[in-house]
């Protein structure tokens, strides 16, 4: 069999800090994929997307991956102090399982009408320290 493109850890090695975090680059606006992306500014657009995704409505995510603000959207029952308190606790847990995510601040947002979200915050990553801030919405 050829030699292995991507060389993987041995059991109880660790990965090296200094590899290379790449992927694809989205255009979330035309909806397309525009090249490739590296480094924060792939991690960027990871925080992005995690975001822009719903929790639980894509069988080819996990339980664990997205966020759960659109699943509350639009909720009547619901008071604006309940997303007061609960908007950035539901921004932080999106990145929980994100092992390149070491600390969410600051986080800001505004309801801009009943189906979107703007959100702001300060993301600590292993590959430097950025703000992240876009409208969050099922579109």
């Amino acid at each position: 069999m050829d030699e292995d493109i991507i060389n993987s850890p041995e059991e109880g090695e660790e990965l090296d800090e200094s590899a290379i975090y790449r992927t694809y680059r989205m255009d979330f606006e035309n909806k397309r994929i525009i090249g490739m992306v590296d480094g924060l500014d792939a991690i960027c657009q990871s925080l992005f997307k995690t975001l822009q995704t719903r929790r639980y409505a894509y069988d080819i995510y996990d339980d664990q991956y997205g966020c759960d603000i659109m699943n509350k959207i639009g909720n009547s029952d619901l008071t604006p102090g309940y997303f007061e308190s609960d908007i950035p606790a539901m921004i932080e847990d999106a990145f929980l399982n994100m092992d390149e995510v070491t600390g969410i601040e600051d986080v800001q947002f505004e309801m801009l009408d009943g189906d979107s979200v703007y959100v702001s915050f300060f993301a600590e990553t292993t590959f430097g320290d950025t703000i992240v801030e876009g409208d969050i919405n099922d579109g």
